[in-house]
């Protein structure tokens, strides 16, 4: 294809994915679910497991190929953007408001899954079908451990403003383990891509693995006019037209159909309660130990179970850079959705009938 072809070819492809993604985001609202996760939805339907199954002439049409490569760079872009925005929406105040019982929280919601994703990792390091040959037993371990350890700050972030708790307690407790839990699990992929990459040094890094570096540089920036500004022209166009692109990319690499075996599915439910378990049961465990009440306790766990975006990153690296295998990745992706789908309702049903509500200084009252 030519530039002139390959441009013409990715407008055809954004306006089918915006479409899609709108009108499958438009649905979530309804079944109480934040439009990110149409979004993920639509981007797996958008590739191998529908469409490319029941029409894929017109898959391959839509997405041919030799279009992949100008897909793969918009979507990586948007994804830089985005944590750029995430990093600049982590505010040091909450840390200040919440920070012991945050801290017992996030590194508990951090050591449990990862214990729990590691011993995952190594029952399947030697199967073959998970890891790609090369990646060692501890880099296994290391970067299931923190993709089981990732909490969705920006999910959470919309579903307890969504909820109108972001000025009561327990929004800013949760506000704050989530956002310490995601520095750590990004701190830990730090680690095991520098490992993969043998001729490793500071500058390369920052080259080569800008998404990390993105986040970093927005939590450090210093908060004022500049971010404000920053963060109203960056957003809407990464979160409402880039991050869709990178969705349909990940759906590209979703196939459904390698878990077409009973060993597979029962994989990606042991997958899926290992998972919960971490995060969910220890942060409801850590929770109780900071002095909350249950029904408190069980709301943490319930919000910080919830991945998301940052968990779909994390995988597209890790797929990108060769650690993991498609059947992994398609079994990860599927834990991704179910715990994201889950945490909204099982947070609704937990908190029904609270009085807590936030005054008009932002302090939580009951």
């Amino acid at each position: 294809m030519s530039t002139g072809q390959l441009a013409l070819q990715f407008v055809v492809q954004l306006v089918v994915i915006l479409i899609t993604c709108r009108a499958i985001g438009a649905l979530m609202p309804r079944i109480g679910q934040p439009r990110v996760i149409g979004e993920m939805i639509a981007g797996i339907l958008l590739g191998p497991s529908l469409l490319g199954l029941v029409a894929p002439s017109i898959q391959l049409m839509l997405f041919p190929p030799e279009s992949h490569g100008v897909l793969a760079a918009a979507s990586q872009v948007g994804v830089v953007l985005y944590m750029f925005v995430v990093g600049m929406h982590l505010q040091t105040r909450f840390i200040k408001q919440a920070y012991r019982s945050a801290m017992l929280i996030s590194l508990t919601g951090v050591i449990a899954p990862f214990l729990l994703g590691a011993l995952v990792a190594s029952a399947l390091y030697a199967d073959g079908r998970f890891f790609l040959a090369g990646v060692s037993r501890w880099q296994s371990v290391v970067y299931l451990g923190a993709a089981m350890s990732v909490t969705a700050f920006p999910v959470l972030a919309r579903i307890i403003q969504e909820r109108g708790i972001s000025g009561t307690a327990l929004g800013t407790l949760t506000l704050v383990a989530g956002a310490v839990s995601d520095m750590i699990a990004w701190i830990l992929l730090g680690v095991v891509l520098a490992s993969v990459d043998r001729s490793f040094d500071v500058a390369g890094f920052l080259a080569s693995h800008a998404v990390f570096v993105a986040f970093v540089v927005g939590a450090l920036l210093p908060r004022g006019t500049m971010t404000g500004l920053l963060s109203r022209r960056i957003e809407p166009i990464a979160s409402n037209v880039l991050v869709p692109v990178f969705f349909t990319f990940s759906g590209f690499s979703t196939q459904l159909s390698l878990l077409w075996s009973v060993e597979l599915l029962w994989l990606s439910m042991i997958v899926i309660l290992v998972a919960t378990a971490g995060k969910a049961v220890g942060c409801w465990g850590a929770a109780r130990l900071a002095g909350l009440a249950n029904r408190e306790a069980l709301a943490v766990g319930a919000l910080m179970n919830a991945r998301g975006l940052m968990e779909l990153i994390l995988l597209n690296i890790g797929l990108q850079r060769g650690l993991i295998t498609p059947t992994l990745f398609t079994v990860m992706v599927i834990m991704t959705l179910v715990t994201t789908m889950a945490a909204g309702p099982l947070f609704e049903w937990i908190w029904r009938g609270s009085a807590e509500v936030p005054d008009a200084h932002g302090v939580a009252v009951r």
